[in-house]
């Protein structure tokens, strides 16, 4: 019987990787025109902040702040902030 013990206990499944919301920036970038502007970014990641899915660019921190935290309440997930205004 796949899934028991040799005691008739169910095994656990193995505990999910960990996941978080990280928000970091800004950084800078530049516009269509050249002109250097800042950006941060707003993403999934792993234990070693490595995204694990789309990273999301925003070029203005409170609505960037704003989609952190509603991702980190809607998945449920830890929020990492090392964000800081321009």
């Amino acid at each position: 019987m796949l899934g028991a013990s040799s005691h008739g206990l169910a095994c656990a499944a193995p505990k999910p990787p960990w996941r978080g919301v990280f928000f970091d920036g800004p950084e800078p970038d530049q516009d269509s025109e050249g002109e250097e502007i800042p950006v941060w970014f707003v993403y999934v990641g792993n234990e070693e902040a490595e995204p694990v899915g789309k990273v999301c660019r925003c070029h203005s921190f409170r609505p960037a702040e704003d989609l952190a935290k509603r991702m980190a309440k809607d998945h449920r997930l830890e929020l990492i902030q090392e964000a800081m205004p321009a």
